[in-house]
């Protein structure tokens, strides 16, 4: 998890003005984000997941990982990871699958608010 690509590719056939679709974008810290919650409303998303709401980075090498909304994780542009759906698992823990394998989280009460998944990366949440 959390590993970019670093393809070596033909810079003449490059794609550079090629945009992502406006819901798939990550915004920086402090950017106005308006998140699109209309697939979960507020009242059938689970608390646990609810707080866990905004974008988060790696603790370690402060990479932008994506956004917590709703009830799934918006990948940032760097990764090429579908939207991932997260649910809380009978041991109450976060639980997410990527790539065919299933990461289980814990949170990490304080300021900031940390995720601890099972391979081991922590997440820091920088913005809600």
């Amino acid at each position: 998890m959390g590993q970019v690509c670093e393809c070596e590719g033909n810079k003449d056939i490059e794609v550079s003005a090629a945009r992502p679709p406006p819901d798939d974008v990550v915004q920086a810290p402090g950017a106005v984000v308006a998140l699109d919650r209309k697939a979960s409303p507020p009242g059938s998303v689970p608390q646990e997941i609810r707080r866990l709401w905004g974008v988060w980075k790696t603790e370690g090498d402060q990479q932008t990982m994506g956004r917590i909304e709703g009830q799934e994780i918006v990948w940032d542009n760097a990764f090429n990871y579908s939207r991932s759906p997260l649910k809380i698992n009978p041991r109450g823990r976060i639980e997410m699958e990527l790539s065919n394998k299933v990461y289980s989280g814990t949170v990490i009460d304080g300021e900031p608010l940390r995720l601890k998944w099972s391979d081991g990366e922590v997440w820091i949440r920088i913005a809600r």
